[in-house]
């Protein structure tokens, strides 16, 4: 593994990403992104995803320039298609128009289809939580994920972020409806490592450490059957809704080769137009001091809160910089020229 820092991972993000075409200001905002998502330990959803989008770029089943349409609109929703644009981009643009509808009229909800993958969900989620309003954010993905009892790949690892305006930095909840992403084992699949038991499955259904034999089998849903009825209702909320593919129908998300036919959904939610963002804020923190100093377990040192793990991530990095394959950057490296 090489040690990266945050500025020499973003700016090279940004350089990959002009030499395709992609405008400066949009290719600094995908920069942003990835270089987000490594900092705060999401590496399957950081700058490896820079090799797909720049694949999906270069056969055309990505489009460098931005384009929007929006379909149906009121003043709470919105239906939106990307036309195959760069899923950072666009996903913020969907966002942004969920919480201008939010402040309007308390809540902001926008459906999309035809955008790549679109990253690391707190980001958005994040977003709007800074402006003072409650993101949630849902998509689905290519099926990597059995259902409960199952033993082949038939839903997304479909996840769900809710991003809470908290008094300090926003709370956010970002979680896979499998017990790990697949981009995580896709991380140890490039770093050589096997994985824990209980995250996948191999093609016969036997419980697997070989991540590329998990690769080859099925992801395993949160909680059984808890996580597989989750991952069902949020392939629906995010594909069906928009129009877009679901379950085995849905194509691009690991594979940029293949024109993505996912869904995305945003929402917003004004607590100032409910009880007031300062009574909202006030519960919010009293529940956080609640769980802080309720009574540890044996051997816990500090119950930690909701996107904490991901906040200490990110401080640890900026001091010490990213860790990231030596493989993949001497990829970027090439990419870069």
């Amino acid at each position: 593994m090489k040690t990266i820092t945050a500025q020499e991972l973003k700016d090279t993000a940004r350089n990959i990403l002009t030499s395709a075409a992609v405008a400066d200001r949009e290719a600094a905002l995908v920069a942003d992104h990835l270089t987000e998502a490594n900092l705060r330990g999401r590496d399957s959803h950081g700058i490896s995803r820079l090799v797909g989008l720049m694949k999906g770029l270069a056969n055309g089943a990505i489009h460098a320039e931005t384009n929007v349409t929006i379909l149906q609109e009121t003043p709470a929703m919105a239906l939106i298609d990307a036309n195959h644009s760069i899923g950072q981009i666009v996903a913020l643009k969907a966002m942004a128009l969920a919480i201008e509808k939010a402040k309007k009229v308390g809540i902001g909800i926008v459906s999309m289809r035809n955008a790549s993958h679109i990253g690391f969900l707190g980001y958005y989620a994040e977003e709007a939580a800074k402006q003072g309003t409650i993101g949630i954010v849902f998509t689905n993905t290519e099926p990597a994920m059995s259902a409960s009892g199952g033993a082949e790949p038939v839903l997304g690892t479909n996840p769900i972020c809710i991003g809470i305006p908290a008094k300090r930095d926003p709370m956010i909840v970002d979680m896979a409806t499998s017990v790990v992403a697949r981009g995580k084992i896709m991380e140890h699949e490039r770093n050589g490592k096997p994985i824990p038991k209980g995250w996948a499955i191999d093609k016969d259904g036997s419980d697997t450490e070989d991540p590329s034999a998990a690769l080859a089998g099925a992801l395993l849903p949160i909680a059984g059957p808890k996580g597989y009825c989750l991952a069902f209702a949020f392939d629906l909320l995010s594909g069906a809704l928009a129009g877009a593919a679901v379950g085995t129908d849905v194509k691009g998300t690991a594979h940029a080769d293949e024109v993505c036919t996912k869904g995305d959904l945003f929402l917003a939610i004004d607590p100032a137009l409910f009880n007031g963002l300062q009574d909202f804020q006030g519960r919010v923190e009293r529940l956080e001091k609640q769980v802080k100093t309720s009574k540890k377990a044996s051997g816990v040192s500090e119950i930690l809160l909701p996107g904490d793990p991901e906040l200490m991530t990110r401080e640890k990095r900026l001091r010490e910089g990213i860790p990231i394959n030596e493989a993949l950057w001497q990829q970027l490296m090439e990419m870069r020229g």
